[in-house]
């Protein structure tokens, strides 16, 4: 056992009792020795002492003692002012944390360890735990912990003997307005030396009201002490009495001389005897069946006790364990010993706290702290996941909603910053919290600005509005994302002009030649007359093409493939650089055979090796077609995931905008899954190299410009998977590409004497910037944005 003071306070207003382990000796020493329990009330007060130099305030045995307050048969001390209840310190009617410390110095103090007994009742909010922490403060107590009445009775239990195995217990506590009604689990853990049974707290105890509450009793005792005649200056001394107290609790009243406010004295004697009936309840007990033991707390004693007892019996078939009226400041001990030893007091769970961020289906709500969670008391918690924000840019604001488990509303805070941003700034909000330790303290970190935010619950503004329609109102239409892109065909390209046959003629051509013109067939494929292709970008073929047509373009194909294949397994002396057949095939987007994919794959994965050669690439133009054409036949999602996770496996710093930019941009555009393959992560290099290939251009001719619009309008969609990403006032990467476009597009607007091609460079992208930055702001209105930065491009 600790050799060190520790003591266990049960300060509740009607009884108050406290448990230490030492003793005074004569002479004012001390001595660890036998437990000490003592007590002061019913009713306790503290009273206020004039001295020279100030007023003192004791509470205690003393203040039970004292004439202070009690009336004005007593003279100047008798003022009622000079005696303050400690169950209206407790509620915050009156007071100051100095007043509560006098409650706490009168019984005991000195301890180096110090457990403080909460009720497990609705009257035990934050605030009221904050009151009680700074009286605490105020009274100097060394290392105090809060510690909820049910669990410090269990521990009593524990400490007696009484409990010796892993099971459900159930606790009922008398409170101010009926019973507190608890189940707790007790457990094994690990403590400093061995295990230890220790209670675990899953939920608040459930209220039952009724007139067997302790505010109920003593209403009742000081009605009958005042008589029928009421409340008033006759009578003010009987409503002061202490045996007011003393029968409430149903203690032994014997009778009591008052004095009277004209200085006469009085004699009161209440009614001590006899079955007490008041003792309804407004529900039953029955959910404590499945307890192995049910434990009763109550500080009343006689008849108020055996009524008590009599009423929660009818209730609960199970076996019912009495406690004695000192078991919780005993409990409060037991608990402090254990402080000072290292070993778990108890385990909590934590009110939830969320707050409202946007995700990938708009406004939700997001726990700071997760419901599930139990935390051995006495150490802090910390949100594991924290919710992130973003603060736009020109704000000098933020508002933050959250909402606490055991409060009647939400709240709407405001962190006020320094001065507008001149930039969006990311920002993180996480909770930190002590099991029954006072109010959560609720953090908004913006590290970017070298900034911490303490957010004060109690000065955040009530919205009594649902939080589910909180959130309704926040959640706003989802961001535009720009359509994918989809290359149509047609049969223009399939039937003979004037200038040149159509695919129609050269496939009744070139079917039995030898060798086949795969730069004829090819070129057919790559042209794009009135916007149409023979083949669109999903491979589909126009329904008016016959089946023979489709039956010669596969026997093409086929063709195409094997001369291929022979190229591919051909020794390298007799390697040609004639890419058409490929050509032919990648043409015919994801109509073509997906064994040309494996084969781009490959060649893409053996670049990095050392001495490197393919038949596919003799120049370095070749990657052109190797990677664009990959991206072209990409024919499903795992294809998709294989191929960007090849890209993005490269340094991105390093991409050409016609290879691997160009890749990319193109597998973004036409596909709504290729951008979900993408994480955040991923995102943040991509922007990185988009912004980068802006500013390539930047005074330039931007004879290079025309896949970093295409990639940008790409990147957008990844708003298929997270609906708020890239958008402005959301996402801080947002604000980087918009800067981005500007810079562009006040390099075109303020260009000297401009080439006609720079000219018509300019006519075609200043539009297409402008929609670029209305989609970053979430209110896209082009459905051909991909298609009019696609335009005679390819």
């Amino acid at each position: 056992m600790t050799q060190r003071k520790i003591c266990g306070f049960d300060v509740n207003g009607w009884r108050d009792k406290v448990a230490r382990n030492w003793q005074v000796l004569p002479g004012e020493e001390e001595a660890i020795g036998p437990v000490a329990c003592a007590e002061c009330g019913p009713l306790s007060s503290i009273v206020k002492i004039a001295e020279e130099h100030g007023d003192r305030w004791v509470g205690g045995r003393q203040a039970d003692l004292a004439p202070h307050g009690m009336g004005g048969g007593w003279g100047a001390v008798g003022q009622e002012s000079r005696r303050l209840t400690v169950r209206n310190l407790l509620k915050g009617r009156v007071g100051s944390a100095l007043h509560l410390a006098a409650a706490f110095d009168g019984l005991a103090k000195g301890a180096a360890y110090n457990v403080v007994a909460i009720d497990d009742t609705p009257d035990s909010t934050e605030a009221a735990r904050e009151r009680m922490l700074a009286g605490l403060a105020a009274a100097k107590l060394r290392n105090p912990m809060l510690v909820w009445r049910p669990v410090l009775a269990l521990l009593y239990a524990i400490d007696a003997g009484f409990l010796t195995q892993e099971q459900m217990i159930g606790v009922i506590c008398h409170a101010p307005e009926g019973l507190s009604v608890q189940k707790l689990l007790l457990r094994r853990a690990q403590g400093q030396t061995d295990d230890v049974l220790t209670p675990e707290r899953h939920k608040a105890a459930r209220m039952v009201s009724g007139d067997i509450g302790y505010a109920n009793l003593v209403r009742s005792a000081r009605e009958a002490a005042i008589g029928p005649a009421g409340l008033s200056s006759r009578t003010a001394h009987l409503a002061l009495a202490r045996s007011v107290g003393r029968c409430a609790l149903g203690l032994a009243c014997p009778p009591e001389i008052l004095r009277q406010q004209n200085g006469d004295w009085d004699v009161i004697a209440l009614e001590d005897s006899g079955e007490w009936s008041g003792a309804a309840l407004d529900e039953d007990l029955s959910s404590m069946g499945d307890c192995a033991l049910v434990l009763v707390e109550t500080l009343a004693e006689g008849r108020v006790r055996e009524a008590l007892l009599k009423r929660i019996s009818e209730s609960i078939s199970g076996p019912i364990k009495v406690l004695p009226v000192d078991a919780v400041a005993l409990g409060a001990l037991v608990a402090a010993r254990r402080l000072a030893e290292g070993d778990p007091v108890y385990f909590d769970f934590l009110p939830r706290i969320s707050t409202i961020v946007f995700g990938q289906s708009g406004a939700q709500s997001f726990d700071l702290i997760d419901e599930s969670e139990t935390l051995e008391a006495g150490r802090v918690y910390r949100s594991p996941k924290p919710a992130f924000f973003a603060i736009p840019a020109g704000h000098s604001s933020v508002s933050i909603y959250l909402r606490k488990e055991a409060e009647p509303h939400p709240r709407k805070a405001t962190v006020t910053l320094d001065a507008p941003l001149k930039a969006p700034a990311p920002v993180s909000l996480w909770v930190e919290q002590k099991p029954a330790a006072g109010a959560a303290r609720i953090v908004l970190e913006a590290s970017g600005l070298g900034q911490q935010f303490t957010i004060d619950w109690q000065q955040a503004l009530d919205d009594e509005r649902p939080w589910s329609d909180i959130i309704a109102a926040l959640d706003t239409p989802p961001p535009s994302i720009p359509a994918r892109l989809v290359l149509k065909c047609g049969l223009r390209p399939w039937e003979d002009s004037k200038r040149a046959p159509g695919l129609f003629s050269l496939l009744g051509a070139e079917t039995d030649q030898h060798p086949v013109d795969w730069k004829n067939l090819a070129d057919k494929l790559t042209a794009r007359p009135f916007g149409e292709y023979c083949i669109s970008s999903d491979g589909e073929l126009p329904s008016a093409v016959s089946t023979e047509n489709v039956e010669l373009l596969d026997v093409l194909t086929e063709a195409a493939m094997s001369v291929t294949r022979t190229r591919l397994q051909a020794e390298r002396t007799s390697w040609n650089s004639d890419n058409d057949a490929l050509r032919f095939l990648t043409w015919q987007f994801r109509r073509c055979p997906e064994e040309v994919a494996t084969w781009l794959i490959d060649c893409v994965q053996s670049r990095e090796l050392p001495m490197f050669a393919h038949p596919m690439v003799d120049h370095p133009s070749s990657w052109i077609l190797v990677y664009q054409g990959l991206a072209r036949i990409a024919y499903d999602e795992p294809a998709e995931r294989r191929i960007i996770k090849m890209l993005l496996s490269t340094r991105v710093r390093d991409w050409n905008w016609r290879v691997e930019s160009a890749c990319l941009a193109i597998l973004l555009s036409r596909s709504d899954t290729a951008p979900g393959v993408l994480v955040r992560e991923d995102i943040e290099r991509l922007v990185r190299r988009n912004i980068s290939d802006f500013r390539a251009n930047l005074r330039s001719e931007y004879t290079k410009f025309y896949y970093a619009p295409f990639l940008l309008a790409g990147l957008l969609r990844w708003r298929l998977k997270d609906p708020r990403g890239l958008l402005l006032g959301h996402d801080p990467l947002a604000a980087s590409l918009k800067a981005a476009i500007e810079d562009a597009e006040n390099d075109f607007d303020t260009r000297r004497q401009p080439k006609p091609a720079f000219l018509k460079k300019r006519e075609k992208y200043l539009p297409i910037l402008a929609d670029l930055k209305s989609e970053l702001e979430g209110a896209g209105g082009n459905p051909d944005l991909l298609l009019d930065i696609y335009g005679d491009g390819m």
